[in-house]
C-alpha cells in the first residue's frame, strides 16, 4: 500500500509541477499532464533533435534519457548546479513544484543556456 501511495504521489508531484514548468516555459500547460507528449512539447521547447525524444523507447537505456532531457529542460530555467541536476534525479515530484510555482525562478530559455560557462 505504501508502495502505491509514493507512486501516486510521485506521478501527481512531476506532473503538477511540469505543469507550472510548462506555463513559464510559454508550452499550452496541459500537455504537461500527457506522458510522453509532455517530453515531446520539452524536445521541441528546447530545440533538440526530435531523435532524443525516440531514443527514450529503448529499453533500460531510454530512462537515462529522460532523466537526461529533464536536466537539460531544467537547465533552460538557469539552474546548472551539481545540485539542482540532483534533486531533478532524485526528487522531482518536489523540485518541479519548486521550479513551476515559485515566484522567484522563471524561465530563462536557451540564451542562459548557450551563455552558460563550466567552471574549472
Amino acid at each position: 500500500m505504501l508502495g502505491w501511495t509514493l507512486l501516486i504521489i510521485g506521478t501527481l508531484g512531476w506532473h503538477i509541477g511540469l505543469y507550472g514548468m510548462f506555463k513559464k516555459a510559454g508550452i499550452t500547460a496541459w500537455k504537461a499532464l500527457i506522458p510522453l507528449y509532455n517530453t515531446w512539447c520539452m524536445v521541441e521547447k528546447m530545440k533538440l533533435k526530435k531523435v532524443w525524444f525516440f531514443l527514450q523507447f529503448i529499453p533500460i537505456a531510454g530512462q537515462f534519457v529522460t532523466i537526461w532531457l529533464t536536466i537539460k529542460f531544467v537547465e533552460h530555467f538557469g539552474r546548472f548546479d551539481f545540485w539542482h541536476h540532483a534533486a531533478t534525479v532524485l526528487v522531482p515530484f518536489i523540485y518541479f513544484l519548486y521550479l513551476g510555482f515559485s515566484n522567484n525562478e522563471k524561465f530563462a530559455g536557451d540564451i542562459v543556456v548557450k551563455n552558460y560557462k563550466k567552471s574549472t
